[in-house]
């Protein structure tokens, strides 16, 4: 129950925002299906990296965790090399 709670919190948060803050929104440069994909991505990454990355890097590290170390260096390595592929991808404009 809670997680259907948490993410209908999140759609009313956004169209709360939306409605009271328009200008805090910028239309979006990239087609929706990379938006989601993206997002479906996320979820997968922190399923199988047994956490999210601000949970790593912030909890794990400062409790000295050997795995959110390993995690924290992959995460940061794909990164680096996911914008630099996708840089070079798109013409240098990410």
């Amino acid at each position: 129950n809670w997680r259907v709670s948490f993410l209908v919190g999140m759609v009313l948060a956004g169209l709360a925002l939306s409605t009271t803050l328009p200008d805090a929104f910028t239309t979006l440069e990239r087609p929706m299906w990379t938006i989601v994909l993206a997002g479906l991505l996320v979820g997968v990454g922190t399923r199988l990296g047994n956490g999210c990355t601000s949970g790593h890097g912030v909890c794990g590290m400062a409790r000295f965790s050997t795995r959110s170390f390993a995690a924290v260096g992959a995460f940061m390595v794909t990164g680096v090399l996911t914008a630099t592929v996708v840089g070079q991808w798109l013409g240098g404009v990410v």
